[in-house]
C-alpha cells in the first residue's frame, strides 16, 4: 500500500466514525483499493457517427467498439454544448457552462478562462483520495490560475488550447516542452502519456481524463496512418486514435485493473468540417442535435451490463455526479449541480432522472428536451442567428417542436400538433433564462493589450 492510500484507507476509517452534518467531502465507498479507477476519455469534434459501433462504414475504430461490446452503448447523449469550452466545463463541473463562466469559446489572445472557484471532477475525487491526471486539451483557460494543476489534477501533460490556436505549445505540468507541437505524433505521445499514468497509480484509485486534441482541424496523424482508412486524413486520423484507446485498455488488462474501472468514451460536440453526424441534422455550433448529440460509450465490467444499450436522455453534466455515486465522492452542496446520477440508467434500464435537458448557445438557451420532444427556440441560417418567436420579421415562424420517438433526426414540426407541450417547454425556457441572467458574461471580455503576448506566459524550458 502507498503513503496516500494508507492516509485515504486511514481518514475513511475516521470520517465513518466521526462524520458530522458539516462535513462537506465523504468517502463513503469501501477500502480505497476497492473503488473504481475512473477513466473519461473524450475526442474533439469527432461526430455522432463517426464510429463504427454508431454506424460508421468507412472508419474502423475496433478498439473504441470494444466499450461498445463489453459495456453500455448510449444513443441519446448530449454534449454540454455544441463548441469545445463551455462544453468542456460542463463535463468538468456537472453544471450548464453559463453557470462556470466558460460559456463562451476561450482564445489564445485573451485571458479569460473558467472561474477558479468552480469544483472539477478532479477535485471531488482529489478529495476522496484519488490520483488524477489529466493528458491531452485543456481549453478552460491558459492563464495559472486557470491551468489543471490549479483545478485538481496532480498531473497534467497536454496543451492548453485547440490545436488551431497559437502558439500551440506542449507541456508537462507548467513547464513548456516543446513549441511548436509536432502534431504527427501527438496522439502516440498522449496515449504514451496516459499508460505512464496508469502504471504509477495501478495500485491505488485514480482519475485519468484524456482529452484528445484530435479530429479537430487541422488534421495529423502519424505518417505510417496514412491511407490506413476509407474516409481520408479524417478517417485516418480516427483511426489513430483508436489505436490510443487500444494501448488504454491493453494496459488495464495487462495491469488486471480492467475490471474495477469506470471508462467513458464521448466527444466534445458534434464534428465541424468533416466526420459524420449520422442521421442527425446539423453540425458542431449548430442548435439542431448534429451538433450536441454525441457517441456515449460507458464500461466497468464488475458493475455493467456487456453489450447493452440505453435510448434515455443523458448530458455530459451527468458525469460528475455519476463518478460521485460510483466512487463514494461527494459532489458539491453549496451550489447548484444541474447533472443527475445515470449510474440506475446504465446498471439496470432505468428512466431517465431529468424531466428536462436544457441546450446553451453562449448565454442563451436555444433548445430543450424532456422525455418525449425537442423544442428549438433558436437556430442559424448561415452565420444569422433566426429566433423562432417574437420574430418581427419573420412573424410567422414559431417554435419547432420535434418527436424524439419518431423524428429523431428532427426533419418535421409536430408544434401545431402539440401547443400544450411547446407552452410547457417554452415556460421552463424562461424559467431557466430568468434564473441565469445574472450569469450572462461577454465572450472575450479581457483584451490584451495592443502588443501583449498570446498563450500561457509561463513554463519555459
Amino acid at each position: 500500500m502507498t503513503a496516500k492510500a494508507f492516509l485515504v484507507t486511514l481518514a475513511a476509517g475516521m470520517l465513518a466514525g466521526c462524520a458530522t452534518a458539516d462535513t462537506e467531502m465523504t468517502v463513503t465507498a469501501p477500502e480505497a483499493q476497492s473503488r473504481p479507477n475512473i477513466i473519461v476519455i473524450m475526442a474533439d469534434d469527432l461526430g455522432y457517427g463517426d464510429l463504427s459501433s454508431y454506424g460508421a462504414e468507412l472508419i474502423k475504430t475496433s478498439n473504441i467498439d470494444r466499450l461498445a461490446t463489453e459495456g453500455v452503448k448510449m444513443t441519446s447523449f448530449y454534449a454540454g454544448a455544441a463548441v469545445c469550452t463551455p462544453s468542456r466545463a460542463a463535463l468538468m463541473t456537472g453544471r450548464y457552462p453559463i453557470r462556470t463562466g466558460a460559456q463562451h469559446v476561450f482564445r489564445a489572445q485573451f485571458d479569460d478562462g473558467m472561474e477558479p472557484g468552480e469544483v472539477t471532477l478532479a477535485e471531488m475525487l482529489g478529495e476522496a483520495g484519488y490520483a488524477t491526471g489529466m493528458v491531452g486539451k485543456w481549453h478552460l483557460g491558459h492563464q495559472l490560475e486557470h491551468w489543471p494543476t490549479n483545478q485538481g489534477f496532480d498531473d497534467f501533460y497536454g496543451v492548453a488550447y485547440s490545436n488551431d490556436m497559437f502558439p500551440f505549445d506542449l507541456f508537462d505540468g507548467t513547464k513548456r516542452i516543446e513549441s511548436p507541437v509536432d502534431q504527427t505524433t501527438l496522439t502516440a505521445r498522449y496515449a504514451d502519456a496516459a499508460v505512464d499514468f496508469i502504471e504509477q497509480n495501478a495500485d491505488e484509485p485514480f482519475f485519468l481524463y484524456y482529452a484528445e486534441s484530435f479530429p479537430h482541424i487541422p488534421l495529423f496523424h502519424p505518417l505510417a496512418n496514412a491511407g490506413r482508412s476509407e474516409a481520408g486524413t479524417y478517417g485516418d486520423v480516427v483511426e489513430t486514435i483508436d489505436d490510443a484507446v487500444g494501448d488504454i485498455l491493453d494496459t488495464l488488462e495487462r495491469l488486471e485493473i480492467e475490471d474495477n474501472t469506470l471508462i467513458f468514451f464521448t466527444s466534445d460536440n458534434g464534428p465541424w468540417f468533416e466526420g459524420s453526424s449520422g442521421n442527425l441534422r446539423d453540425r458542431k455550433g449548430g442548435t439542431y442535435l448534429g451538433g450536441f448529440q454525441v457517441p456515449m460509450l460507458v464500461r466497468w465490467p464488475d458493475r455493467l451490463p456487456a453489450g447493452s444499450e440505453t435510448s434515455e436522455m443523458a448530458m455530459s453534466i451527468d458525469l460528475l455526479p455519476t463518478i460521485a455515486a460510483a466512487t463514494g465522492a461527494t459532489a458539491p452542496t453549496d451550489r447548484t449541480i444541474d447533472g443527475r446520477d445515470i449510474l440506475p440508467v446504465l446498471e439496470a434500464g432505468a428512466a431517465t432522472p431529468h424531466d428536462v435537458l436544457f441546450f446553451f448557445d453562449g448565454n442563451d438557451i436555444v433548445a430543450a428536451r424532456n422525455v418525449d420532444y425537442r423544442l428549438v427556440v433558436k437556430a442559424f441560417y448561415r452565420n444569422y442567428p433566426v429566433e423562432f418567436r417574437n420574430n418581427p420579421y419573420l412573424k410567422w415562424l414559431e417554435p419547432l417542436l420535434f418527436d424524439m420517438k419518431i423524428d429523431p433526426a428532427e426533419r418535421y414540426s409536430m408544434a401545431s400538433r402539440n401547443p400544450e407541450v411547446v407552452a410547457e417547454l417554452l415556460e421552463k425556457i424562461t424559467e431557466m433564462t430568468e434564473a441565469t441572467a445574472e450569469l450572462h458574461r461577454d465572450p472575450n471580455p479581457m483584451m490584451p493589450p495592443p502588443g501583449a503576448l498570446h498563450g500561457p506566459q509561463f513554463g519555459d524550458e
